[in-house]
């Protein structure tokens, strides 16, 4: 295959030639050039698909635009830059038209992208999670518990007990007011001074005799220095003092005290606390029905018998307004109709008297009776924390009609 230098210079001299031909001759010599230009520009279009370096050659897709008296033919192959979506799909077109052939063996693919090795930079962090490792996430999660979560029915130590090797403050100390140290109105104690604050705290682990290593830690006073008992003696004497160790908070800005047991707080309810089957029913214990002995066929029949007790479709003709009868009937008896929601007599003179008031207060209030020309009695419809106030508000209205 020719090189692209002469492939330029081929196509340079045909663009020459045809140019030259145009000025000779007149309308026979346009009909030549139109066709040699066609013949020149398809010959261009296979060199340049056949060559390896076609996809970053720039080339014209028109190369065979309508002949105009107006172009020149120097300006027919006009070279536009490619993009590399335009790049790729005519690479494409060139395969399924059968321009360009390659077989698998022809791709290397070592020849593309960087080793894995230029990847790794002196960045990387060699203790980095690793998402291979981190195992499958399943349910079983939600079981585990952190080391400061602790479960009393499981039989979990409280760790919110006291370690019965300090001594802790017995008596809360007051202020002049009265009022507990560390004590503030508007928040609270944050952080106060109470049962959990410590009067004998630990000594570092370097120096506490538990822990001390002599070896490491240098001696304060020779063997046999006579400061060395005296020195001992303030020690013990400034730790009987038994004095609370405090110090101020820079954001609180107050005394609070520098060693006190921890407070792990509450173990954490993941459910309400069970209570009594009979916890909150009607059913006297009595009269319970035992549905866990019954088993299942014979708990759903008797379930079935106990519902349609109840239910007016099933039960016989008139039982339900019996059973109304037999509520009402004491007022029926006592002659009276107070406490109950029943309509009495009204007089049809101060119900027109108080109509004003009725419309105010509209269909919240339906009037039942009135008694002894001074008593109204109404059925209240609204809410019931609103119901004083608008028995308060109908009066005042009602008083308003001069009744």
């Amino acid at each position: 295959l020719p090189s692209r230098s002469s492939k330029q210079s081929k196509c340079h001299h045909h663009r020459i030639t045809i140019a030259m031909k145009t000025k000779r001759s007149g309308s026979r010599s346009t009909t030549i050039m139109a066709s040699l230009h066609q013949r020149a520009a398809c010959l261009a279009i296979a060199l340049l698909s056949l060559s390896n370096s076609a996809e970053s050659f720039p080339i014209n897709r028109g190369l065979q635009p309508a002949f105009s008296p107006h172009n020149s033919a120097l300006h027919a192959t006009t070279e536009i830059d490619e993009t590399d979506a335009q790049i790729r799909d005519r690479i494409l077109d060139e395969i399924d038209s059968g321009l360009r052939t390659y077989t698998q063996t022809d791709v290397k693919l070592s020849d593309y992208g960087e080793p894995e090795d230029a990847l790794i930079t002196d960045e990387d962090d060699d203790g980095a999670i690793d998402s291979a490792t981190l195992g499958q996430w399943d349910e079983s999660d939600f079981q585990g518990k952190y080391d400061y979560e602790w479960d009393p029915d499981a039989g979990d130590e409280d760790p919110n007990n006291l370690n019965p090797e300090y001594e802790y403050v017995q008596d809360i100390p007051l202020d002049e007011e009265g009022m507990e140290v560390g004590y503030d109105p508007a928040f609270g104690p944050s952080n106060p001074i109470d049962g959990r604050t410590i009067l004998n705290p630990p000594d570092s682990y370097v120096i506490d005799k538990k822990t001390r290593d002599d070896r490491l830690v240098p001696k304060d006073f020779p063997d046999g220095d006579p400061e060395l008992k005296s020195n001992a003696e303030i020690i013990a004497f400034r730790k009987g003092l038994r004095q609370i160790e405090t110090y101020i908070d820079p954001f609180l800005k107050t005394e609070v005290p520098r060693h006190t047991a921890k407070w792990h707080g509450y173990a954490e309810q993941l459910s309400f606390p069970k209570q009594d089957y009979m916890n909150n029913r009607f059913t006297k214990p009595e009269d319970r029905t035992d549905f866990d002995a019954l088993g299942p066929a014979l708990a759903r029949k008797v379930a079935v018998q106990m519902a349609r007790a109840k239910n007016n479709e099933w039960l016989p003709a008139g039982t339900s307004r019996a059973y109304h009868e037999s509520k009402t009937a004491i007022y029926k008896e006592k002659g009276i109709i107070t406490g109950s929601t029943l309509p009495g007599d009204i007089d049809e003179d101060l119900a027109t008297k108080i109509q004003p008031a009725m419309d105010v207060l509209g269909d919240v209030v339906e009037l039942l009776s009135i008694e002894v020309e001074t008593v109204f009695r109404f059925k209240y419809h609204g809410l019931i924390k609103n119901k004083r106030g608008m028995e308060a508000w109908a009066g005042v209205l009602i008083r308003n009609c001069d009744v």
